[in-house]
This record gives C-alpha cells, structure tokens and sequence, in this order.
C-alpha cells in the first residue's frame, strides 16, 4: 500500500520531470493502475495546466523562431540585424540559434 498524499505528489513530481513526454504518459497511466482511493486528493490544476500549455507553446515559437532565423541568413542578413529584431546582442542571437541554422 501506498503512502499518505505528501508521498503520492512526490512521486508524481518524480514521474513528470524524468524522460520523454511518452514515457511520462506511460508512467503516469503505471501509477495510475496503481493509485489507491484514499491516495486521491482533488486539487486546482489549473496553474499546473497553464504552464503546461505555455511550455507548448514556447516550444512552438521556438521552432519558429529557428526557421525564421534560417531563413534571415539565407537571404544574407547579418547577426547584428537578426539579433537587433530579437532584442539582443549579435552575439547571443548567433549563440542561440548558430547550430540550427548551420544545421538547416
């Protein structure tokens, strides 16, 4: 039998902050199976839900951030006017996204 519920949310802490997002799907539906009724508690979310989304969404603007960067340099635009459209230095723009336009 399980612990109390300050165990229970540090094991879900623990299954959502380690590997791929299937392999925490696939741990949450293992603990799901094995979860006790008294381990469950209703809690708000929503937060949780938000940053959930957000973080999505971050990584969606990223990728297309990334594309458009590529894009820049192939039409010959410097890092300084790429890194001025970013908002920040030449040099942390060509830092953060170098390799994925030599990539491309």
């Amino acid at each position: 039998m399980h612990g109390g519920a300050g165990q229970v949310l540090e094991r879900m802490v623990d299954i959502m902050t380690k590997g791929s997002r299937a392999e925490k799907a696939k741990a949450l539906e293992r603990w799901a199976d094995d979860a006790q009724p008294e381990e469950l508690v209703t809690i708000d979310t929503t937060a949780l839900r938000r940053l959930a989304e957000l973080a999505e969404e971050r990584a969606a603007l990223e990728s297309e951030l990334e594309a458009a960067v590529s894009a820049a340099r192939r039409s010959d635009r410097s890092w300084s006017e790429i890194g001025a459209m970013l908002g920040v230095s030449k040099q942390a723009a060509q830092r953060k996204y170098g390799r994925a336009v030599s990539a491309a």
